[in-house]
């Protein structure tokens, strides 16, 4: 059964992620909002919203189309494609800097949420780093080659 509260919470964030909306985006979670992904943790609404102005910053066309939402009570999957194109500055994982690419991007996602009271308390994201380095022309980790 759909928990239609929580869903639209989750449903604001895509919609303030796709809009580039700081503000609105702020307004989807707690203020001690605990994330998790690959690129490190958040503590605050602030750490969260900073993560995706650098996002949007990197790939200022970065849209995510959502496939599949589920939810659980306060529990919320959803899987997501993000696309766009690498222009700006993006921070990977281990704290490499990389310069725009001009290229093209196509990342499969997932998030978990948790929402109280209509906000986001905590979410994990999950996205395949590799994929991500394979579109942006990047060397593998430790140098080597995915196969």
């Amino acid at each position: 059964m759909r928990d239609v509260a929580s869903a639209d919470v989750v449903d604001r964030f895509f919609a303030a992620c796709n809009a580039h909306d700081s503000d609105l985006l702020g307004r989807c979670f707690a203020s001690n909002v605990a994330a998790v992904g690959p690129d490190g943790q958040a503590e605050s609404r602030e750490e969260v919203v900073s993560y995706y102005a650098v996002i949007w910053t990197a790939v200022p066309d970065m849209r995510f189309t959502v496939w599949q939402t589920i939810v659980e009570g306060e529990e919320v999957a959803a899987t997501a494609l993000g696309t766009g194109t690498h222009t700006g500055p993006l921070l990977i994982t281990g704290g490499d800097l990389v310069p725009g690419t001009g290229r093209r991007i196509s990342i499969r996602c997932c998030w978990v949420f948790t929402v109280e009271q209509g906000l986001i308390v905590s979410y994990h994201l999950f996205y395949d780093q590799l994929e991500m380095y394979a579109q942006l022309g990047l060397p593998m980790p430790g140098g080597g080659t995915p196969w």
